[in-house]
């Protein structure tokens, strides 16, 4: 009896890792993985397969770190979502300088060279006339061009003290944290819809009463 039952808790060890073979999603795959590790422990000691019981000894840990990492992750996706993300994670990499009102950020056509962080004042996209203000975004869009110049300039309403990030680390930190890459997805789709709106039609005056 206790070998038949060792044996089919082999069984069930090989279905969850053929399981999750099979899943899409990354937290599913994850969590059937733990699942059989756990079973081919249970089935390694009971047979006694010194390999089997260490291998997924060690497995196991590593699986339930990296489900852990996965789902702060997903986490970090849903605040960026929610409009709870923050850019302070940026600042370790950027060069923090204080520029005057009336300073020209940069022009259209210029290559583009850093992406900038608003830590104060404000800035006025020229060609769309949009002003970006504190914890926003510049000059994300150029480094997305095929170009690789801006599509606008910026220029300084007020004092404005700015962080800027090269192209190259604001790539590297892109594509290395998905929740900053879901960010920068959202503002660009987000301030192109604000500049493509139509402008609404002035309102219908309702005509009058005939007396």
């Amino acid at each position: 009896m206790n070998l038949h039952f060792t044996e089919l808790l082999g069984w069930v060890a090989a279905g969850l890792v053929l399981l999750s073979f099979s899943l899409k999603t990354m937290v599913a795959l994850r969590v059937a993985a733990i699942c059989s590790n756990v079973v081919f422990f249970g089935y390694g000691l009971m047979a006694d397969l010194l390999p089997v019981w260490t291998l997924h000894g060690l497995l196991l840990p590593l699986n339930l770190w990296r489900l852990h990492q996965l789902r702060n992750l997903l986490g970090q996706v849903r605040r960026v979502s929610g409009g709870r993300f923050s850019l302070d994670m940026l600042l370790p990499y950027m060069s923090v300088q204080t520029l005057p009102a009336g300073h020209q950020i940069f022009s259209e056509g210029d290559p583009v060279a850093h992406v900038y962080l608003i830590l104060e004042g404000r800035v006025l996209i020229e060609r769309v006339q949009v002003e970006l203000g504190q914890g926003q975004l510049l000059g994300e869009m150029g480094v997305f061009t095929q170009a690789q110049q801006r599509t606008a300039g910026a220029r300084c309403i007020t004092d404005v003290r700015i962080g800027s990030l090269t192209a190259s680390k604001f790539w590297e930190v892109f594509y290395q944290d998905p929740a900053f890459g879901t960010f920068v997805m959202q503002t660009i789709v987000d301030r192109n819809a604000r500049q493509r709106a139509p402008e609404a039609p002035p309102p219908t005056q309702p005509a009058p009463l005939a007396t």
